[in-house]
This record gives structure tokens, C-alpha cells and sequence, in this order.
């Protein structure tokens, strides 16, 4: 990416004030890499605002995890943080610009685009597109961005993102943990990075409505063709005070299950929105599904967002897998 880094930093170097954005309901590489960008920035001197639609999941506000974590605002288009204006906007761990939600709109198309990723469904959406599949996650992107072009990581851009490697990895067990990530690692540790905090609040801790909401969404458990999914209404949130189902756990727990190829969860929100997430056992990929309903992810671990009442779209996404799973099947037979 050698190109890309060089035409990057020639934007940045013309740049007054920089605008952080990230995927609408964030992970923990999401505000990680944004975060961590932000502090290695805001070191060289720029004036940057990090935003996301729906800021940071309660699970991951704690300095601890990403010092810094206040600052990612709902609406940086407002008054109080657009006063004159944004000549870049940097888009993170997003592979189109709908996932960018409601902070990204007309009101940003004359500045130029960065898209730093590392979704395989990423469209190369930017002026400047920094995306590598092979990578762990958009923290480790912005790490060989930051190491390529000489900054220092200071205590806090490593901790920020340590966590967004360690929570996309599952604390560096999937397919994309290389000996060259744990050696990045170990340098953010000795940059002052520490691992435990992640591993312990962002990855085990759940509060008690997350887990009252995890009792009903496996108490309604189905499997159809080696697919286990349930799905969430609102109505079920609500019974657990309103909580919001956020993050990969649940999936990820599902997954393991051995009749399954294929883990679903189809959350329904309060703006008529079902939340689409899906996760495959290995050998299989759920990426292409999710890119036709026009989401994206990684071939294990994928989701989109649907504009149908959640009857018809769990319809749709099962519909979806069992095709797409049956032409696998048929080619790992072949």
C-alpha cells in the first residue's frame, strides 16, 4: 500500500480538520482504529472529531479499554463540533458508505475520502482506499499506516488499537492471527497497551440485561438446515429494560454448535431497522450473502441492515443462506 499511505499523507498534510467516522453499531475495531487514529493525530498537531451514529457500546466505555471514549460524538455536523467546517473525513472499518449511518451526508461530499478497512466486501469507496483483506482488523491497518510513515504511538492510541486487534480476532484465535500480528502486539504493549483489560471487560463481561436478553433470544432457538438463528423483536428487549443487542457474543457462542454451519441473529430496532448478523463455522462463508442484501463483513462473519418488518426478513436471510449454503456444500463435494 505503499502508494496509498504516500497519497494519504499528502492529504493529511493539506488538511485543517480531519472528521473520524465509523460503521453504524460499532465493534470494538471500529472505535478502536478510530480512536487510535484520533490520538495518533491529534499528537502531530490536527484538529480531528471522531463520530458514529450510535457511539460506543456500553461494553467498551471504560478507559481501560479505549481511553478517549467520551469524545466519539452522535453529530458532528452540528454547530458545536462542524464550526468551519471539514476538509477531510477518514471513513474506518466500513465497507460502503450506507454503513456510515447518518454522519456522513451531502454536507461532507466536498472533502475528500479516506476508507481505511479490511472487509473483503469493501466497495473502494475513498479517493484513498487503505484496504487489505489479509489483515486482523482496521487497527492493524492503522498501525502499518502509522509504522510506514514514522508516528509514535503513545500509551493511548496503543491501547485503543490493542483492543480493536484483540476484539476482532476473538483475543487471537481466527484465521487472520499471523506472527507478524502478534509481533505488532507485543509492540503496542511496549508502547504501554494492556491486553488484560480487553480480554476481561470488552470480551467476558456482560451486564444483566445483556444476559436476560441472551436467555430469551436462545430460549427461541431454531435450527433449519444446519442453520441455528433466533430473532430478537423489540418487545424481547424490552422485557430485558430496553437493552440493545450489540455485540458478537451471542453469534459467536452460537456458531460453536455442532449442528451448525451457520450462526443468525435478526435484530429488530426502534427505527423499523432489522440488524442482520451472521456468523459461519469454518469452510464456509457468509460474506456474499450479506453483500447481496447490501451489507459485507468477512467470509466468517458478516451483516447487513434490512428495511422489512422482521417476519419478512428473517424469510429473506434464511431463504438467502440455505441457497447459498447448498451451492457450498456442493462445492466442497465436487
Amino acid at each position: 500500500m505503499k502508494a496509498e499511505i504516500a497519497a494519504f499523507h499528502a492529504l493529511l498534510a493539506a488538511s485543517r480538520r480531519i472528521l473520524l467516522l465509523s460503521h453504524v453499531s460499532p465493534d470494538g475495531d471500529a472505535i478502536g482504529s478510530q480512536l487510535g487514529l484520533r490520538w495518533l493525530l491529534q499528537a502531530m498537531g490536527h484538529d480531528v472529531v471522531a463520530a458514529n451514529q450510535d457511539g460506543v457500546p456500553q461494553l467498551l466505555r471504560s478507559d481501560q479499554i479505549l481511553p478517549g471514549w467520551q469524545q466519539v460524538v452522535q453529530a458532528p455536523l452540528s454547530a458545536k463540533h462542524a464550526a468551519g467546517g471539514y476538509d477531510l473525513v477518514i471513513a474506518l472499518d466500513c465497507s460502503d458508505l450506507p454503513r456510515l449511518g447518518k454522519v456522513y451526508g451531502p454536507a461532507l461530499a466536498h472533502a475528500p475520502l479516506v476508507n481505511i478497512d479490511h472487509h473483503i466486501t469493501n466497495l473502494h469507496f475513498g479517493a484513498v482506499n487503505l484496504v487489505d483483506p489479509a489483515a486482523s482488523s482496521t487497527a492493524e491497518i492503522v498501525w502499518r499506516v502509522a509504522d510506514a510513515l514514522g508516528w509514535p504511538i503513545n500509551p493511548q492510541a496503543a491501547q485503543c488499537l490493542l483492543t480493536g486487534i484483540v476484539t476482532d480476532t476473538r483475543s487471537f484465535r481466527v484465521g487472520h492471527v499471523t506472527p507478524a500480528l502478534l509481533g505488532v502486539a507485543q509492540q503496542l504493549m511496549e508502547a504501554g497497551a494492556a491486553l488484560a483489560p480487553i480480554s476481561e471487560l470488552a470480551l467476558e463481561r456482560r451486564n444483566v440485561d445483556t444476559i436476560c436478553l441472551w436467555g430469551q433470544a436462545l430460549a427461541a432457538l431454531r435450527l433449519e438446515e444446519r442453520i441455528i438463528w433466533t430473532a430478537i423483536p423489540q418487545a424481547m428487549r424490552r422485557g430485558c429494560n430496553g437493552v440493545e443487542q450489540s455485540d458478537s457474543g451471542l453469534a459467536n457462542f452460537m456458531v460453536g454448535a455442532e449442528e451448525a454451519d451457520v450462526a443468525l441473529i435478526l435484530t429488530e430496532r426502534e427505527d423499523g431497522q432489522v440488524d442482520v448478523g451472521m456468523r459461519a463455522a469454518p469452510g464456509f462463508d457468509v460474506a456474499q450473502v450479506a453483500l447481496a442484501l447490501g451489507g459485507g463483513g468477512h467470509p466468517r462473519a458478516a451483516g447487513c441492515s434490512l428495511t422489512l418488518p422482521l417476519e419478512q426478513a428473517t424469510a429473506q436471510v434464511l431463504d438467502a443462506l440455505k441457497h447459498s449454503l447448498a451451492q457450498q456444500r456442493g462445492a466442497l463435494a465436487g
